[in-house]
């Protein structure tokens, strides 16, 4: 039952995951700043580009969609190490940190690897009374896409082409999966598309994530499972 539980948060996960990854497709953004002059002086205007903040190995529950987050779970298994799940990088960041200092402790969650961008533009203006000054700031965001990799066939779930199943796949299955579903062109090999087409249905979709993050549930705590057996074939 505990397990059933484990893969079903995994499944929620993925679902808000999915709905980030919906909101990263937005291709522009506008903000403006009005503001009135009240006398003759020297001020500083700070607009913002609607960029998120965050800092390296900033611990989070739950993503909020920036490329920066990257997954992990851990537990520590004492004398035998500890038990890692997700991405290799956040996992030991999470061990080197003492996220789960105790023989038996478990943590999971997302750590911010990435770097960001400038969040704010300052500019310096001379303002007098009755001077309406107008800020425009127009942002574009860049739409993230799904890495091509050499032509050849690849194994079941392997999207990335990396030689192991990851957090990484489920996340380029989930973004193939959201550009598709707003008509955007996705740059991605027929063996790829095989590969994330992980029931052989013909097409990506959600059952192919909740099959592919079941796979690497399993696997990630020692239950060396084959594809016939999770799509119980």
């Amino acid at each position: 039952m505990k397990l059933w539980r484990k893969l079903l948060a995994a499944v929620t996960a993925g679902t808000i995951c999915l709905g980030s990854i919906g909101a990263m497709l937005s291709v522009s953004a506008e903000t403006e700043l009005d503001s009135s002059a009240v006398s003759e002086n020297s001020t500083e205007v700070k607009a913002s580009k609607g960029a998120h903040t965050h800092y390296y190995g900033e611990y989070t529950s739950t993503s909020d969609g920036c490329t920066g987050w990257r997954r992990f779970v851990i537990k520590n298994m004492g004398s035998a190490g500890y038990a890692q799940m997700g991405d290799s990088e956040a996992c030991q960041y999470a061990i080197d940190h003492s996220f789960a200092p105790n023989e038996g402790d478990k943590s999971v969650g997302w750590i911010w690897i990435g770097t960001n961008p400038t969040t704010t533009a300052t500019t310096k203006v001379t303002t007098k009374t009755t001077t309406k000054m107008t800020t425009k700031t127009t942002t574009t965001t860049t739409q993230p896409s799904v890495p091509t990799v050499k032509e050849g066939s690849l194994d079941k779930g392997d999207i990335d082409g990396s030689g192991s199943l990851d957090s990484t796949d489920v996340f380029y299955s989930m973004l193939y999966i959201a550009n598709t579903a707003v008509g955007n062109t996705v740059k991605i090999s027929k063996e790829q598309i095989t590969a994330a087409d992980v029931d052989e249905s013909s097409s990506v979709d959600a059952t192919d994530v909740y099959y592919l993050m079941y796979y690497i549930a399993l696997h990630g705590v020692g239950v060396n499972v084959s594809w016939d057996n999770v799509l119980a074939k």
